[in-house]
């Protein structure tokens, strides 16, 4: 028993040092998944605002249905061109707040 004592105490700096690493790494992974998640957020909210104000500015003779449908069409064409993935219902709820905004 007192050579395990003696081996633990032997080599505590490396074991502390061994966690402390996992736990840094541990954090630093989950913050730049937060901070990617973040960024991607802002930039679907960007491409939806974009797309509104462009659907009313070329659509002013459509129907409210009409550029409804031509924002979901460009938003969506444009985030699969930034491999951005985003569900329908998220579109359509961003689309109606940017539409909200104006």
């Amino acid at each position: 028993m007192s050579d395990i004592i003696g081996l633990i105490s032997d080599n505590l700096i490396q074991i502390v040092s061994t966690v402390i690493t996992g736990v840094i790494g541990y954090l630093g992974i989950r913050i730049k998944n937060l901070y990617q998640d973040f960024i991607q957020d802002k930039v679907k909210r960007d491409i939806v605002e974009k797309t509104v104000k462009y659907v009313e500015q070329v659509g002013k003779d459509l129907s409210c249905a009409e550029k409804k449908n031509k924002a979901l069409e460009k938003s969506l064409e444009w985030m699969k061109e930034k491999k951005i993935n985003v569900s329908d219902t998220e579109l359509e709820i961003l689309i109606e707040s940017a539409v909200n905004c104006l």
